[in-house]
């Protein structure tokens, strides 16, 4: 007789475990059930296959001995064909209620197989992180902004300091907390213990807070506007990983309601302090401003999260958090050097303009304001992308998690092809929002269509990079970012802007064919991946980190114990 499995199912996007004392009216004993694949139903072979089931507190000597038994067969037949609830067991009894089995399988058809249900989701929940990054991108223009008003070489200065604020702290912060789209999408979903995601969030920041101190020294050496600018890096820090936190949870709205308050504000307070009597301070008002801003939309996301939503993965300051560090840096490190390089490279493009005179500096200028603010749309799309794939892996979704990787990334290509138009057919027009110069303006005209080559691959690239931060493949994606932007983007840039004499069109050029030849390479790794063994990985790696959690006298082979439930299990009948 094939052993008798109780599989207590989903019955909603966030599932509850039953109380044991319902379980103890039918079957007689307390039965404590985690997790089934999705993709157990129909497997025809238990040998082949690796089933994420634990079973705790079963004290049925029968089921023990069935489990045990080294020679049983598939336990399909049983799932299906239980005698557990009704009042006369029999073999042919439903494990459930057969109107549950059908509004079962309803919702996993529409949690797995719905294509609108993807795009939709994609649409709803990218509006928001779109704005936020537009609002957050806004934060640093109102700086530049209220200070071009007070001369050319205060504006210049600014301009400088706030490239180098971006180039270091601030690409290292986005960079490193790139792995909490892995760490906590994945634990979100997959974890029983919900506050392993405020414990990766814990860790993130002591980590961060030590890069902190890292930059005290060269930012206080760069004299006044960084130094301010330094009073606002800790409360950046905690905003960008407490909006991590948040979008891991599927509140996507959150940062955007605090920056729909805070933009504004920040302009008012850069004014105020920079021009405004009798406060006045001149130069150094703009980067108090922008710290002051940070600090108020830091307690702003503290505050929603104590208030309305959020608190549910926060178990409290654990000191868990300061130990097993291994597996975020593991996608830190590779996250903020994917991020940092592709920066880093544009600064480097930024600064060989120079050498091509004022005019084309100035039209370089606006070409990357251009790009920067057609940038974040993709970025923030690539968010949303890679909490969905860290998610649909988390709930043991591989079907689901692959359907969400293919239309972000179909979504990419058709939004590079539609910018990349608009750009091309208004381009006469664009060069006269920035400036009034005829010779940049022409000089912009031509140099428009290698950027709006460059914008296709841009959007790819930043989504297909979000769907491998949700697979946690932060690496590859890093190996190919620095090899295609400094083996093939720069040299060809310089050859083709220097030696071939193209200027701005072979500096844009480069940089295109570069990130085409890393999109595709990272395109190429999506389509190649075995969502399945994804799955399982998640699956080991989220349950090894409970268990060190909760249960840490466990030993290796504990751990790997409940994801090894096979006929050569020898571990099995130790775990029931």
């Amino acid at each position: 007789m094939a052993p008798l499995l109780i599989w207590q199912g989903e019955t909603g996007p966030k599932h509850k475990l039953h109380d044991p004392k319902d379980i103890n009216n039918t079957l007689g004993k307390k039965i404590r059930i985690i997790k089934l694949r999705n993709y157990l139903v129909g497997v025809n072979n238990l040998e082949k296959t690796c089933i994420d089931l634990l079973l705790l507190g079963v004290t049925n000597e029968s089921l023990k001995s069935q489990l045990s038994n080294k020679n049983y067969q598939n336990p399909i037949p049983s799932l299906l064909h239980s005698s557990i609830l009704s009042d006369t067991p029999t073999e042919s009894t439903l494990l459930l209620p057969e109107q549950h089995l059908h509004q079962r399988k309803k919702y996993n058809k529409n949690k797995n197989g719905s294509w609108s249900g993807k795009i939709q989701w994609l649409f709803f929940k990218s509006l928001p992180v779109i704005g936020t990054y537009l609002l957050q991108y806004s934060l640093q223009l109102a700086s530049i902004f209220t200070l071009g008003h007070l001369g050319q070489i205060e504006l210049a200065g600014a301009a400088l300091a706030a490239m180098f604020a971006s180039v270091s702290a601030w690409s290292l912060t986005f960079g490193t907390t790139t792995a909490l789209d892995t760490l906590c999408s994945q634990a979100w979903t997959a974890a029983r213990d919900k506050t392993l995601v405020g414990i990766h969030l814990q860790r993130a920041l002591i980590i961060l807070a030590i890069i902190y101190i890292g930059f005290i020294i060269p930012f206080w050496w760069n004299r006044t506007y960084l130094r301010y600018l330094l009073l606002g890096a800790p409360p950046f820090i905690a905003f960008e990983g407490l909006k991590k936190y948040l979008q891991a949870q599927g509140i996507m709205r959150a940062s955007t309601y605090v920056l729909l308050f805070a933009s504004p504000l920040n302009f008012l307070i850069n004014y105020t302090l920079v021009h405004a009597k009798p406060v006045c301070l001149g130069y150094i008002g703009a980067p108090i401003a922008t710290s002051l801003s940070y600090w108020i939309m830091l307690l702003l996301l503290i505050l929603y999260t104590c208030k309305l939503e959020g608190l549910e993965a926060w178990g409290g300051w654990s000191k868990d958090a300061l130990k097993n560090w291994g597996p975020f840096l593991r996608l830190a490190i590779p996250g903020a050097l994917m991020l940092c390089s592709e920066w880093w490279a544009y600064q480097i493009t930024a600064l060989a303009t120079a050498y091509l005179g004022r005019i084309n500096l100035a039209t370089q200028s606006i070409l990357l304001t251009i790009i920067g603010t057609s940038f974040q749309i993709p970025f923030a799309i690539s968010i949303a992308a890679a909490n969905r794939v860290g998610n649909s892996l988390g709930e043991c979704f591989a079907l689901k998690a692959k359907r969400a990787s293919l239309v972000p990334m179909v979504f990419a290509a058709c939004f590079g092809l539609l910018n990349c138009l608009f750009f091309m057919i208004n381009r006469s027009f664009i060069g006269y929002l920035f400036t009034r110069e005829e010779e940049v303006i022409e000089n912009f005209y031509h140099a428009m269509p290698s950027c709006a080559f460059f914008v296709i691959a841009d959007s790819l690239n930043a989504i297909v990079a979000g769907v491998i931060r949700g697979l946690g493949h932060q690496r590859i994606a890093a190996w190919i970012s620095i090899g295609a932007n400094y083996l093939l983007a720069l040299p060809l840039a310089y050859i083709l802007t220097f030696h071939l004499g193209y200027k701005l069109s072979g500096l844009w050029g480069g940089m295109a064919v570069a990130l085409y030849v890393s999109s595709i390479g990272q395109s190429a790794y999506v389509f190649f991946v075995n969502w399945d063994s994804e799955v399982k990985r998640i699956r080991y790696s989220m349950k090894a980190e409970e268990i060190r959690i909760l249960e840490p006298d466990h030993e290796e082979q504990d751990i790997i114990a409940p994801f090894m439930l096979t006929p050569t299990t020898s571990r099995t009948s130790g775990m029931i």
